[in-house]
């Protein structure tokens, strides 16, 4: 692993309309919104927007870069932070066998264990966030979710007939 992930993150507190019902995640700290209030780095790596284009299902799906490794995440609103299942947070390098599952998370479908953790950098369609916070969830997921911990921190992002632009 390049220095992709290391323990420890708070979390971003936003929280809005979930695309995924059944796992929509809420607000979890004071301490997470005074950490969301920090200003950010966000690069835009190039220069045309590339949407992010809709599946077949009317989901948004990211072909995003955590660390240099490429992850699939469903776009939700309604997730706090992203949201990485157990797969892919192996394929990030992690253990989750050896995580701290220590925070209590609501979801749609009742309460759930996670451990936070911190992403060194993710790239979605053209756009790079350093240091984002995220949750690895116990339970497993059918799919990673990229919420608002990174989507939070753009300007804007904005659905079009093209797909979901996203503004650094």
């Amino acid at each position: 692993m390049s220095g992709s992930v290391s323990g420890s993150a708070v979390l971003a507190a936003a929280v809005g309309t979930s695309l995924l019902a059944a796992w929509g995640f809420g607000a979890l700290s004071d301490k997470s919104a005074q950490a969301a209030a920090q200003p950010v780095p966000v690069v835009r790596n190039s220069e045309a927007a590339t949407p992010i284009q809709r599946g077949p299902d009317g989901h948004y799906w990211a072909r995003a870069r955590i660390g240099d490794q490429p992850i699939a995440l469903l776009v939700d609103t309604g997730a706090a932070a992203v949201v990485l299942r157990p797969a892919d947070a192996r394929v990030l390098g992690l253990n989750p066998e050896t995580l701290d599952y220590s925070q209590s998370i609501r979801t749609a479908s009742g309460m759930a264990q996670a451990a936070s953790i911190t992403l060194s950098h993710v790239t979605v369609a053209g756009v790079e966030v350093r240091d984002v916070a995220a949750l690895v969830v116990q339970a497993d997921l059918p799919h990673s979710l990229l919420g608002m911990s990174f989507l939070g921190r753009l300007s804007g992002f904005e659905a079009t007939p093209e797909g979901l632009v996203l503004k650094p």
